[in-house]
């Protein structure tokens, strides 16, 4: 199971290196994530491109042997997005920007490559590895806040390990609908408070208690300072 993981994992990595670096794309996805610090078992790719990028990729994406699919109908996004598969491995291309389908807030393309960077990123196998254009840690957590799903929430605690610049948070929180985003911080202030979670984060990132105790001690400050600068 894991040498099938292991091989999964590479066709990530292998069409990640393809993407030239002149290319306008930012990663946003579980690979995004890991790069800053924790890694976690995936092999779907999440990118945002600008529609004059579209060509490019679906080309990459069609050398590569992955073919299109329908949209998954438990997919964080709406907006425009196209999904394609290979042997489990799945990438989508989030076309224009990213917008929530929980709270129906949109983050143009330009926004969040603004608040991206070139930043190295690994696989569960450490062996696998590349450097591509990555959201900053902050975007990637106001991504997540608006999705608030159970891996997005275990993804914000991971995130606030070492902890995030509040204001970055705020800022792009700031223009978002108030209600939800209280909403999905008071979700995971009770998850966080919970007794299930240890168990669900320590599997999925395979880490101490130490390190368990400290990304929640972190995420909680975190939330406490979000909510207390934007409200």
């Amino acid at each position: 199971m894991i040498a099938d993981f292991s091989k999964r994992e590479k066709e990530v990595f292998n069409f990640l290196q393809q993407i030239p670096s002149d290319k306008h794309y930012v990663v946003v996805g579980g690979y995004a994530v890991t790069s800053y610090g924790f890694p976690r078992f995936s092999v779907d790719i999440d990118i945002t491109i600008p529609e004059q990028e579209l060509p490019f990729f679906k080309n990459l994406i069609h050398e590569n042997g992955f073919i299109f699919t329908k949209a998954n109908n438990d997919l964080s996004y709406s907006g425009c997005f196209e999904r394609y598969e290979k042997n489990l491995v799945s990438i989508d291309l989030l076309v224009n920007g990213i917008t929530s389908r929980q709270t129906g807030y949109c983050y143009p393309f330009q926004y969040i490559y603004n608040n991206s960077h070139i930043k190295e990123t690994s696989g569960w196998d450490s062996s696998n590895k590349v450097k591509t254009r990555i959201a900053q840690k902050e975007m990637l957590i106001a991504l997540k806040i608006h999705s608030m799903r159970m891996a997005d929430k275990r993804d914000i605690i991971m995130l606030c390990y070492e902890e995030p610049n509040i204001k970055k948070i705020v800022d792009h929180l700031k223009k978002s609908p108030k209600e939800k985003i209280i909403e999905h911080l008071n979700e995971l202030a009770t998850l966080l408070n919970g007794s299930t979670l240890k168990n669900s984060l320590k599997g999925v990132y395979s880490i101490n208690d130490k390190l368990y105790t400290n990304a929640i001690q972190n995420c909680q400050r975190t939330l406490n300072n979000i909510i207390d600068t934007l409200f």
